[in-house]
């Protein structure tokens, strides 16, 4: 069967005809027309005569190497087109026309492909890639086409800055404790104004009852521990610390009343019975136990603090009560000490606002100066000899420094004890009774460490006795 087909390819060729070799594949591919000779013959030649074949496959190897290279073909050979002839070009039916599609909506033409997918801002395909605004681009479609139901795109374009006015601008506070930095304005912290008119009414009470005696200046004393004793219990109690008020309280008013009318070993019965009550009132509570030690500390920080050191108020008050020849020496002592913490105060204010550059303790109280420290000594002294000139109590140089002395040492220990309590508590001030001085305790801090220094300076030198 195969030398039938071989014959026949030999026939065709022989008499010249042409076989057709185009295939009709329709109207997607068309016709496609296949070669119509036979191309076996080499088209690559080992010598320049073209008349050496090849070796087989099987044959021993030369060992030459062949020379490769395309030859001309021979047109006597059979089997190979001739040039001459021309050849049927198949008939190639016309391309179809190109399909128009519609360019989807929402996206950006560029150059006059309108369905190109590289056709969007690269501020718009990724969150974190910024526009010229500097601002993050989120994903937003664009949509041209007008439709009022959907929101408008916020507008892209560089916004001017508002400019500033130079009175809208805080500066910043200046640090006093460095070399080249101004101090302070008077009056910068405080009411000025208020405060000096609350001054005042003190000193007119103050000096009202010390002329009617010393039973009334007791009193007073009772109303202002009372009060402070009320402002250290109610900031306690609203930062959570739990310390028992009531008791705390009658013991700060307790303590002084029973220095005066009895003796320095009531003060200690006071204390011990305020820690009493507080271990049983602890005790007694259903609530959560784990703060029982900073519920009672806080109670005798307090007793203490105000109600042992203010007891000694009445201890220098009953000094008046001892001896009917000597009724003034407990008024006295305790009119020169507290005129002196108040001038101490005062001093250390005014100087320390104008050339005050030092800090103190800044870590405590920034505004408290070293200057303001050598300018409230100075006023101390000065107020110490001043009433000590018009009393009978203290009548000597010697007894006015010594007592200017300890008062310009105690006063400012009890002005920085009160500020570390305050910014334990992270308040500024303990109550807004005063104004312009804030609380109670807030004024007469300086007042409470200085009593106790006064009190045994005057049993050890007993000047009335001279």
């Amino acid at each position: 069967m195969s030398d039938d087909r071989r014959d026949d390819t030999d026939s065709n060729e022989t008499t010249g005809e042409l076989r057709d070799n185009t295939i009709d594949f329709g109207d997607e591919f068309g016709e496609v027309k296949f070669a119509d000779s036979d191309d076996s013959a080499p088209a690559i030649s080992v010598d320049s005569t073209d008349t050496a074949q090849l070796p087989h496959w099987s044959e021993e190897p030369t060992g030459e190497s062949p020379r490769f290279g395309v030859q001309p073909r021979d047109p006597s050979r059979p089997g190979t087109r001739d040039a001459s002839r021309p050849t049927r070009e198949p008939s190639r039916p016309a391309s179809p026309p190109p399909v128009s599609r519609p360019a989807p909506e929402g996206r950006i033409r560029i150059g006059s492909d309108p369905t190109d997918q590289r056709a969007r801002r690269t501020s718009d395909t990724h969150p974190t890639m910024r526009d010229r605004t500097g601002d993050i681009s989120r994903p937003i479609p664009r949509d041209r086409t007008a439709d009022p139901s959907r929101p408008t795109v916020r507008d892209r374009s560089p916004r001017r800055p508002t400019p500033v006015r130079p009175s809208q601008v805080r500066r910043a506070r200046p640090d006093r404790g460095d070399t080249g930095t101004q101090p302070r304005p008077i009056g910068a912290d405080r009411n000025l104004s208020s405060a000096v008119i609350v001054g005042l009414v003190l000193v007119v009470l103050f000096v009202g009852t010390s002329f009617v005696g010393p039973a009334a200046v007791m009193a007073l004393v009772i109303v202002v521990l009372g009060i402070a004793a009320l402002e250290f219990f109610s900031q306690t109690s609203n930062r959570g610390l739990g310390a028992p008020m009531v008791v705390g309280i009658v013991a700060c008013v307790a303590a002084p009343l029973a220095a005066y009318y009895m003796s320095h070993l009531a003060i200690a019965m006071v204390v011990v019975f305020a820690f009493i009550a507080g271990a049983v009132s602890m005790v007694g509570s259903n609530d959560d136990q784990s703060g029982a030690i900073t519920s009672l500390g806080t109670l005798m920080l307090g007793v203490v603090y105000i109600g042992l050191l203010g007891s000694y108020a009445g201890m220098i008050l009953r000094m008046s009560t001892l001896s009917s020849a000597l009724p003034n020496i407990g008024t006295d002592t305790l009119f020169i000490a507290v005129f002196a913490v108040a001038a101490n105060d005062i001093g250390a204010y005014f100087v320390g606002s104008a050339i005050g550059r030092t800090p103190l303790k800044e870590s405590i109280s920034p505004n408290k100066t070293v200057e303001g420290l050598i300018g409230g000594t100075i006023a101390t002294f000065c107020v110490v000899v001043i009433l000590g000139l018009q009393s009978d109590t203290w009548n000597s140089l010697m007894e006015w420094i010594m007592l200017a002395a300890v008062v310009s040492i105690a006063a400012p220990i009890g002005d920085l004890l009160e500020s570390v309590l305050k910014r334990s508590l992270g308040v500024k001030d303990f109550g807004t009774v005063l104004k312009g001085h804030g609380g109670v305790l807030d004024r007469f801090d300086g007042v409470l460490l200085s009593l106790p220094t006064v009190y045994f300076l005057a049993v050890t030198l007993t000047p009335w006795a001279s």
